[in-house]
């Protein structure tokens, strides 16, 4: 069974019907993301300079190859082809300095992101959180989100990744069909799978929480947030994995798991500051 969407509850059709300049979920512990920022600044940076090389570079070409027309029409021919390709590659876009993988994951983290902001106004979200944990060689690990609500303590894994996915949770990898275009062979790949990589950040979270005297243990879910990525099987997982679309529903529509009140107080803990108060 492939899904392409996931049927929602009548309470997360509301949360996402909300307007997307309508936010619910409390975000007060959302941060930015470095990679996108510098990405975008740098882009929009490079529009700046290429509008006004062009506005400079075009009336300068025209007003060369128009004299130069009146004592030699060859030679200004051969002018304008040589501005036309000059202004051409001016006005050629422009790369940012931010690795492509990387941009691909933000990207990817941005979308449910989106997502997670038409949450009910009973859920907190943290995102881009780094964790203490002396099993990696760099002795931290990276969350991509914890949500806190009705329904339990929720640690969020986004994977970026494009095609038919089959969920296979008990095979160290999950077979990915990917077509390279229109009328082309479907070619097999695989991707790791990322269930050990979830329960060892449920770990690493409930570690840290120990550490505030807190006993919780989270639960967890796998999103898959490339527009182009389809899920064969996904019921096969314990931890629910699902569709971008379908983060919502999944958070909503679980078995209710009260949060005692100093699980949520030592939430803006984890980030290591207090959260911004909400406008």
């Amino acid at each position: 069974m492939i899904w392409l969407n996931r049927d929602s509850s009548a309470r997360a059709d509301r949360a996402l019907a909300t307007s997307d300049l309508t936010i619910l979920v409390d975000d007060s512990l959302i941060v930015e993301y470095g990679p996108l920022t510098r990405h975008r600044r740098e882009i929009a940076e490079q529009q700046n300079q290429r509008r006004f090389r062009l506005a400079v570079g075009a009336p300068l070409s025209v007003a060369l190859v128009g004299i130069t027309s009146i004592y030699s029409p060859p030679l200004a021919m051969l002018l304008g082809v040589i501005a036309g390709l000059f202004l051409f590659f001016i006005a050629l876009p422009g790369a940012s300095s931010v690795d492509p993988g990387a941009l691909a994951g933000v990207e990817g983290e941005v979308a449910v992101l989106k997502q997670l902001r038409r949450l009910p106004d009973d859920f907190v979200v943290l995102n881009h959180l780094r964790l203490p944990d002396p099993t990696l060689p760099n002795g931290e690990r990276e969350l991509d989100f914890v949500v806190a609500g009705p329904t339990g303590l929720w640690l969020i894994e986004v994977k970026n990744t494009p095609g038919v996915i089959h969920v296979m949770p008990e095979q160290a990898h999950w077979p990915l069909v990917r077509r390279s275009g229109c009328g082309s062979s479907p070619s097999w790949n695989a991707v790791d799978n990322p269930l050990p990589q979830v329960r060892a950040q449920v770990d690493a979270l409930s570690r840290l929480l120990l550490m505030e005297g807190l006993i919780v243990r989270p639960r967890a879910a796998i999103v898959f947030s490339h527009p182009e990525t389809a899920l064969e099987s996904p019921q096969r997982s314990d931890v629910p994995v699902t569709l971008c679309d379908g983060i919502v529903a999944t958070l909503v529509d679980a078995d209710p798991e009260s949060i005692p009140d100093p699980v949520r107080e030592a939430l803006p803990r984890l980030r290591g500051r207090r959260p911004r108060p909400r406008m």
